[in-house]
């Protein structure tokens, strides 16, 4: 933990804490619980905001599997292409976002203001949202699918950013315990327990969840158990909230696919596990292969020169893959006025975290020539930030003033463990001793960031809004040892990127529109500039330059009495678009060339409308057309690469999503539709993978307040109703030139998966 950085943090606080003795005898005490009645919007389309936003209320997220990702509530939302080779969401590897073409690493995300990074899964900045915090615990999503806002904390926020906001302690003594038994064999329990308020003022709540889901293929399961405890201290008219969640998640993979062994094998191809033999048999027979390719002798002589019926290729499937997370991430802020028109704001975070990812590798040998090992990335995390904000009005202005400090140390390490046939690594868990470590480096990211606002109410029917941020962000490496051995520094800076929008009032109809330019930083990871060699660094690291993004939107938010909804267009300039170039598999681990390859221009159109039909039933549908295309061709190892005017890899052109809610009290469900249209599977647009649909189906019941069974609730999902067969997530191992060049890169979706739930609330 950065001591200096918890010192000003402190002496920030100390110094509001005056005001805070002021205010205690001021007005009464406030709340920051969120209510979710039966009136609550499922989907809110941003109303008086100058950029294109919607939220979603803690109902869109109930209706779902319980264990599900808070994303997939997000992708009911127009704009948003999410999918996932589980049912859930949360497998992290299998999972991909975009929205407007813009995929999950160029977006922005906060938990009650705290940045999440840029949930990359080699983790760098940062963490999952599936790991912040328990899903049942979130109170409102927010999406701003452009332009997002002034002071959000984050440097990767190009095609927008996600705003998660959690339940905070309730101000009456209950809670709830919520318990699903499904296919797979899966369970998952989340208890919560409120105190209410205190005479003291103070308010706590403490929640757990445990969850376990088999694969819906192949052998092994996820594995989640979550903490969340929060405290809400009212002091006057200001708060003190403190909250550490703490995340185990561990994650068996699903074997990536190629159009090969799809076409060969099939959609439940996966990981070997438990056929051991199997396993090196293929590693034997390619190592013989490969000596017998050079005319030497063969080293496993009976296991010949022929795979395994039905694999042809080394590569078609591995032993078994895993992954292991376990994260601490804690917040303390104050929010309190400090006169009738200033209020302020300070927050001091913390995040830890270590984590693993490891794979059955042919490619390198155990000690004795055993031909297979465990190959380990192996990650750790220590973050620190502290954020401050002031908001003043003045008149018919509201200003803001914010300031964003965070420090970041992580540490990667590629390691191979021993295999035998009596020693089989769990690669779900931390392993010890390595046999061979190829590198160690340590990673810094300094990140200052600020911003100024202003907003102006020009009439009741006018309000303008603008400001600036600016950011500056440098990342570090230091090599322990090992190859590619490289140390330097490389840093992001642009102190000006505008924002300005307005929006008009005519009746019950609102127009806005907004112009937005933003800058994402390098990462410090071995996708970013530091993977590759100590000279390709110091060739790129002048003339490398930060992707960025200029974006214009405009639209109409409509109020037709029962339909209400949101038309908006896009105009999007993404610039200094940076490719790291890979050459071989996957496994092999090879180092990497960054560079910047020209620009993508976007333009769409997104619809999304609510009909309540009645106060019990209604209609949310949306339609998004996208057009995103590389403005040049790339130039990399491979030569050129005609790329120019082809639509951008993994971006459909339209999604289409429509479903019918019903909730008089008592009986509620839900039933959804989506399509998502054809995707590019290389950069040339000569491999595709296809459009489909899918539907998912929620039924409840709530027993009445009164009588045994008062604050019981039954539940039933299913996932995939038709179970359709389908492509989910692409570049899982990376995205290709063309079709001759596609390594395994793409993840099946999970066929239809039903889950029971029962809860009680008291």
């Amino acid at each position: 933990m950065n001591c200096k950085l918890v010192f000003r943090t402190a002496a920030c606080v100390a110094a509001l804490m005056p005001a805070v003795a002021m205010a205690q005898d001021a007005a009464p005490r406030t709340t920051a619980a969120v209510a979710d009645t039966e009136d609550a919007e499922i989907v809110g389309y941003g109303t008086g905001v100058v950029r294109q936003e919607q939220t979603l209320s803690a109902r869109s997220i109930a209706i779902l599997p319980p264990g599900s990702s808070p994303l997939k509530a997000v992708a009911r939302l127009p704009g948003v292409a999410l999918q996932s080779a589980d049912p859930f969401g949360s497998y992290e590897l299998g999972t991909r976002l975009s929205v407007r073409g813009f995929n999950q690493s160029q977006m922005g995300y906060t938990l009650d203001g705290i940045p999440l990074g840029d949930m990359f899964y080699n983790g760098h900045n940062g963490l999952h949202v599936s790991r912040a915090i328990a899903a049942e615990n979130i109170a409102s999503v927010k999406l701003s699918q452009g332009a997002g806002g002034l002071g959000i904390a984050s440097t990767s926020d190009l095609g927008g950013n996600l705003e998660f906001l959690s339940r905070g302690p309730s101000e009456d003594l209950g809670g709830e315990i919520n318990a699903t038994y499904g296919m797979n064999d899966t369970v998952h329990v989340f208890a919560r327990l409120d105190s209410g308020e205190l005479s003291t003022g103070t308010r706590l709540s403490l929640s757990g969840v445990y969850h376990d889901a088999d694969k819906w293929k192949g052998y092994g399961k996820q594995t989640d158990r979550k903490v969340n405890a929060s405290i809400v201290q009212n002091i006057g008219d200001g708060t003190l909230t403190g909250w550490v969640n703490y995340s185990m998640h561990k994650e068996r993979n699903y074997v990536d696919l190629s159009p090969a062994t799809l076409s060969r094998l099939g959609y439940d191809l996966d990981f070997l596990r438990p056929d051991f033999a199997t396993a090196v048999l293929m590693s034997q027979v390619s190592a013989n292969q490969t000596a017998n390719a050079a005319k030497r002798p063969l080293p496993f002589p009976t296991a010949g020169t022929v795979f395994p019926s039905p694999y042809t290729n080394v590569n078609d499937t591995y032993y078994d893959s895993g992954g292991f997370r376990e994260d601490v991430l804690g917040a303390l802020a104050l929010k309190l006025p400090l006169t009738d028109w200033l209020d302020a704001s300070a927050t001091y975070y913390h995040h830890y975290d270590r984590g693993s990812g490891g794979i059955y590798t042919p490619a390198v040998s155990s000690p004795g020539g055993f031909p297979l090992s465990v190959r380990t990335t192996e990650y750790a995390i220590n973050r620190d930030g502290g954020i401050a904000n002031l908001t003043g009005r003045l008149g018919d202005h509201t200003l803001r003033l914010g300031y964003w400090h965070q420090e970041n140390e992580a540490r990667t390490d590629r390691s191979y463990y021993a295999v035998s046939d009596a020693v089989r690594p769990d690669v779900t868990e931390l392993l010890t001793n390595p046999f061979r470590s190829d590198f160690l480096t340590d990673l810094t990211t300094l990140t200052n960031q600020y911003f100024v606002s202003d907003s102006w109410q020009v009439s009741d029917a006018v309000t303008i809004a603008g400001g600036f941020k600016g950011a500056r962000v440098e990342n570090g490496i230091t090599t322990k040892f090992g190859t590619p051995f490289i140390n330097g520094k490389i840093a992001a800076t642009d102190w000006f990127q505008p924002q300005i929008g307005a929006t008009f009032k005519a009746g019950e109809q609102e127009f806005f529109a907004n112009y937005a330019e933003n800058m994402r930083a390098y990462i410090s990871s071995f996708r970013g500039p530091f993977g590759t060699t100590q000279v390709g660094f110091e060739a790129i690291r002048d003339n490398l330059k930060p992707e960025t993004s200029r974006t214009i939107e405009g639209g109409w938010r409509f109020d037709l009495g029962p339909v209400r909804g949101v038309v908006a267009l896009y105009d999007v300039k993404f610039s200094n678009r940076l490719l790291a170039a890979f050459s071989g598999a996957n496994i092999l681990g090879n180092p990497s060339v960054l560079q910047n390859v020209g620009s993508v221009t976007s333009r769409g159109i997104e619809i999304g409308a609510t009909y309540r039909i009645a106060r019990a039933l209604s209609l949310i549908g949306s339609y998004s057309y996208n057009d995103s295309s590389y403005d040049d061709n790339t130039v990399n190892g491979a030569g050129l690469v005609r790329t120019k005017g082809m639509r951008t890899v993994d971006t459909p052109a339209h999604l289409a999503k429509g479903e019918v809610n019903y909730d008089d009290g008592q009986v509620f469900g839900n039933f959804a539709g989506s399509y998502t249209s054809k995707r590019n599977l290389t950069y040339t647009g000569d491999r595709t993978v296809g459009g489909f649909v899918l539907f998912d189906a929620a039924l409840g019941y709530r027993f009445a307040e009164t009588g045994r069974l008062a604050g019981f609730e039954v539940q039933v999902n299913a996932v995939n109703l038709f179970d359709k067969q389908y492509i989910a997530a692409l570049g899982s191992g990376q995205f290709f030139n063309n079709k001759t060049s596609i390594n395994n890169t793409m993840q099946a979706g999970s066929p239809r998966q039903v889950f029971g739930t029962v809860r009680k609330r008291f």
